[in-house]
């Protein structure tokens, strides 16, 4: 029996956001499973950490770098071989350091589609791995990287009935589930900062459009922003063909899952690469492909009008907004949250830090996506590498500028160096600019909640994590809400609840209708 640990998000053990949140990596491996009959559980690593359950032959464990402290509790009461996953795997040394056998570096499928064949499928670890991409050694030794292409996307397919073992918190009756659509990032640039820029200067190859010469950089400075390690761990972009994710949600729909989540770090890459000749390393040439979003969003509209189940698209990148795009996300996603990566307001930190869009990108994508009747969440990092007093003040004006074009909510993260990343090696140092951009955030982010007030909203109910206490999550999307009713309700149960308190810039008070 194999046991799937899902420590993504969770930190030290316990999670603290996120809490309405099933991501898709988890129910992949299991998919790959599925396909060899080998028999396994998924357990969230809280779960597992306080039931100590026993029995399993083999672990697997999904994580982020967050959530090291967490996995290394797991990781010590566990018997038998152990396997980790995740993004948390770009720093190779954590393999060793945690006591695992082996790593899976990147795209996984390959890699343990390949170590089923040869052996773990019957429980141990196979005595030879030659030939297996993207293997880590408790060593720190990589074995060679391979990326999957579109055409393998379809080879491997997530599990559906897997969502059955997310019966505590998150709930998959009340959560929003994520189903992939396309993975990776298009932008192929790379941060200025720690860069010689004579070297720059000579190459060019961020500024022009040869999208074979986009991928090498004779400074190896890994591509994408400098914060985020998603196209060195993934390859360029490959979508999911439609018939495939349509029937993943139809099925999860089936098994009592009410809000989906189109997921991937760009919706608007879906289907991008059948655009070009080559790798799509160009984030913004050539633009979005409408007519695959459009089949896409025609399809899931139609299963959502059927059976009555919310969905949303993740993320967008704004420089692939335009009039044309926020009209068709708006026809099939109207009320629903879209979120926008601004990270800094200064436009000349934006470049030197990687960001393939300028903050002008994000406020024009704010605007004509609330236009189009959608509710756009802007999203901010403090503390980034090259950050002044100039770039934090010009940040703070387009938080302000973010809300006053109709964004929902401001989020600020602090910035975490990633292995993998540009900016790897940088010390954080939060400076007073640093928290007056986080205190902006939680200023605006408490007046939107106060607009809530007296508004009715629909809440889909959540397990109970407090005792004596109810929670909701509104079923397009928002602030959790505290249910205020002697009544109990079943998981899952959809009412409708009138706003009548703001308790913080995250959480508000509803009373149930009728």
């Amino acid at each position: 029996m194999f046991l799937i640990l899902d420590a993504l998000a969770a930190g030290e053990g316990k999670r603290l956001s996120s809490l309405d949140v099933i991501g898709a990596g988890p129910r992949a491996i299991a998919g790959l499973l599925e396909m060899f009959n080998v028999p396994y559980k998924i357990m969230r690593i809280e779960d597992y950490l306080r039931s100590k359950w026993r029995g399993f032959d083999v672990l697997l464990v999904s994580a982020m770098s967050m959530d090291e402290p967490a996995v290394n509790k797991a990781v010590m009461m566990f018997k038998g071989p152990k396997i980790l996953g995740g993004p948390i795997t770009s720093e190779l040394s954590v393999v060793g350091k945690l006591n695992f056998d082996l790593g899976v570096w990147g795209e996984g499928e390959l890699a343990l589609e390949m170590l089923l064949k040869k052996g773990l499928s019957s429980g141990f670890i196979p005595d030879s791995l030659e030939g297996i991409p993207n293997l880590i050694f408790p060593g720190g030794k990589l074995t060679k990287i391979s990326y999957l292409k579109s055409q393998d996307m379809r080879r491997f397919r997530p599990s559906t009935e897997a969502i059955r073992f997310y019966n505590t918190i998150p709930h998959y009756k009340s959560a929003r589930v994520y189903v992939e659509v396309v993975r990776s990032c298009s932008n192929f640039n790379r941060p200025k900062i720690g860069a010689s820029l004579d070297i720059c200067k000579v190459c060019q190859a961020c500024y022009k459009q040869d999208l074979r010469k986009r991928l090498i950089c004779p400074q190896n400075i890994p591509p994408g922003c400098g914060y985020c390690s998603i196209p060195y761990l993934y390859g360029t972009p490959k979508s999911r063909d439609v018939d495939d994710i349509l029937s993943e949600i139809r099925a999860l729909v089936r098994l009592g899952v009410r809000r989906v989540v189109l997921s991937g770090a760009d919706f608007l890459e879906y289907g991008r690469e059948y655009l070009v000749d080559g790798p799509l390393t160009h984030p913004s040439i050539p633009g979005p492909n409408i007519k695959a979003l459009k089949s896409l969003l025609e399809g899931v509209k139609s299963i959502s009008d059927e059976h009555n189940v919310f969905f949303e698209a993740e993320n967008v990148k704004p420089c692939l907004v335009d009039e044309e795009v926020a009209r068709l996300l708006g026809k099939y996603l109207r009320g629903s949250p879209i979120h926008i990566g601004v990270e800094t307001g200064d436009p000349s930190h934006a470049e030197v830090i990687g960001r393939p869009c300028r903050p002008e990108d994000s406020l024009k994508a704010i605007k004509l996506l609330k236009e189009a009747g959608l509710r756009p969440y802007a999203y901010f990092i403090h503390s980034l590498p090259g950050q002044t007093r100039s770039t934090a003040k010009n940040t703070i004006k387009v938080m302000y500028e973010a809300f006053r074009l109709g964004s929902e909510k401001i989020t600020v993260y602090k910035f975490r160096p990633l292995p993998g990343t540009a900016f790897s090696g940088y010390r954080v140092k939060v400076d007073n600019y640093s928290r007056e951009i986080a205190r902006t955030a939680i200023d605006l982010n408490k007046m939107r909640k106060r607009e809530l007030l007296g508004r009715r909203i629909a809440v889909i109910i959540a397990p109970s994590y407090r005792r004596g206490s109810i929670y909701a999550y509104p079923v397009k999307g928002g602030p959790v809400v505290r249910i205020k009713a002697r009544k109990r309700f079943r998981v899952g149960d959809i009412l409708t609840v009138r706003i009548i308190k703001v308790l913080s810039d995250r959480l508000v008070e509803g009373l149930p209708e009728n």
